[in-house]
């Protein structure tokens, strides 16, 4: 993910799952701004106007979890081990849509779209 400020300025790439912000509320807490008075107690002040511009490698990152957060890869074998067709289409299926939402326009991990993507 990179954080893209309302100057235009961009901090450099920041691995989601390096990353410490992974909701939106991770992310409203990072915008806030704290400033010191006189005595070094801090107080806030406002938000710092930025927004967050989601790489392909974060997308991949946050699908690749969501897949195996249902079929991890033993449970994928395990599935084609079996030759159950209607197993195997039901996890064909999951997997596809999921990666049809990393492929999509713009993805957001945050809007609900991922979520809503089920087994």
């Amino acid at each position: 993910m990179k954080i893209v400020y309302a100057s235009g300025a961009s901090g450099m790439h920041m691995p989601y799952e390096f990353s410490q912000i992974k909701t939106p509320e991770d992310f409203e807490r990072f915008k806030e701004i704290w400033q010191p008075d006189a005595h070094g107690t801090m107080h806030y002040v406002g938000k710092d106007n930025c927004s967050i511009v989601w790489e392909p490698v974060d997308i991949n990152y946050v699908a690749g979890n969501k897949i195996r957060s249902v079929y991890p890869e033993y449970k994928q074998l395990n599935v084609l081990r079996s030759g159950d067709s209607v197993a195997i289409n039901k996890m064909n299926t999951f997997i596809d849509s999921v990666r049809a939402w990393a492929n999509s326009t713009n993805p957001d991990p945050w809007d609900g779209t991922l979520d809503a993507i089920t087994a």
